[in-house]
């Protein structure tokens, strides 16, 4: 038998995808016999050592409240761990598709566009009840399972962590077409925020296009933050 990379006690078969919040990983846990999708999430580099552990015990204090959240619309978290020194959480596999990748094909049509994204308000509203914002609503974290049609959101509690984080050299984390004005301001942001982002992607579903843009990420900020969209019955 060949080496097998592991992470913790996962075996790792593939990797799913990556971005700026960590890679993710398909993997085998060998003691509950299943599969998982393991997401690795680095700290940003120019952190002191202070600074990186007060990144990771909060990494794990957000994991968990994640975790928390029992609802069919949202990706069960099952683990939280550190490897090498990098953290990382195991969450429900949902083999299938992202939005992301359905919405490179063009439109959807409004019936099961507005079916996705009713699901979608319903992890979303379970989640701020349990007192947690998303803050990186997006089209790559919302899934779709291939068997019966599913939908079901990830990353519940974990770009709170990034955004912290990455407060501290003025970046920002995911991706800015889709943030609300009060995160682009890098304002403080509750419930409405999340909504305003499933909003836009709501657009995007019908129109094929985003409601907001610009040739770069400053012209992008300014048109979410001043510009009003053109509506979806003209657009």
């Amino acid at each position: 038998m060949g080496f097998v990379a592991k992470i913790g006690r996962y075996e790792i078969e593939s990797e799913l995808g990556r971005g700026a919040m960590g890679v993710v990983y398909l993997a085998r846990d060998p003691q509950l016999h299943r599969r998982v999708a393991l997401k690795t999430f680095p700290a940003h580099e120019g952190l002191s050592r202070d600074q990186q552990q007060e990144f990771r015990e909060r990494f794990v204090r957000e994991a968990r409240a994640a975790a928390g959240l029992a609802h069919p619309g949202v990706v069960t978290v099952h683990d939280v761990g550190e490897h090498d020194g990098v953290p990382f959480f195991t969450m429900e596999y949902v083999p299938g598709s992202t939005l992301e990748q359905l919405l490179r094909s063009g439109p959807i049509d409004a019936e099961p566009a507005f079916s996705i994204a009713e699901r979608v308000v319903e992890a979303l509203c379970a989640a701020h009840e349990a007192g947690i914002v998303h803050r990186d609503v997006k089209p790559a974290n919302i899934l779709v399972r291939a068997s019966d049609r599913a939908v079901k959101v990830a990353d519940f509690g974990v770009a709170r962590i990034a955004a912290s984080d990455l407060t501290r050299s003025g970046s920002w984390i995911g991706s800015p077409a889709y943030m609300s004005p009060e995160q682009i301001r890098g304002q403080e942001v509750d419930a409405r925020s999340d909504l305003f982002s499933l909003a836009v992607i709501l657009y995007e579903m019908l129109c094929g296009k985003r409601p907001f843009e610009g040739e770069d990420v400053p012209q992008l900020a300014y048109s979410i933050v001043h510009l009003t969209p053109v509506p979806i019955s003209k657009s």
